[in-house]
């Protein structure tokens, strides 16, 4: 059976149109254009994942959206704390868990993208 990151690699595309997916629901909730631009990021990822997977700079591309949209999840974190003990702690709870597990996500993309830059570079 294969390792959940070897499986995550197989079907990164899919994983970044995923992610890129939840990324507009944030967008449309929070209303903000700053949110926008992981999933732009992601999108394009997973287009060209699907379309050019054996491309250097396709992976380069994959790594640097998976850093992006890992610094805008620990901002949204680090933004959201403050709020954790005042009138909004239930909405500040719940942001928290979110865009925590939107950071984890882009741990496993960027984990999952770094091997076949290595790869690449080894050869």
């Amino acid at each position: 059976m294969p390792s959940p990151v070897a499986m995550l690699r197989e079907n990164s595309a899919y994983a970044f149109l995923a992610v890129g997916v939840a990324w507009i629901a944030v967008a449309v909730l929070a209303g903000s254009a700053l949110v926008l631009w992981p999933v732009v990021a992601c999108f394009v990822s997973g287009f060209a994942l699907k379309t050019w997977p054996g491309r250097r700079i396709t992976w380069a591309w994959a790594v640097s959206s998976a850093v992006l949209g890992f610094l805008l999840s620990a901002y949204q974190v680090y933004a959201w704390a403050p709020f954790l003990g005042g009138a909004f702690s239930t909405l500040a709870a719940a942001s928290l868990v979110g865009f925590a597990i939107f950071a984890v996500v882009h741990v496993f993309l960027f984990y999952a993208g770094l091997k076949p830059i290595a790869a690449s570079a080894a050869s």
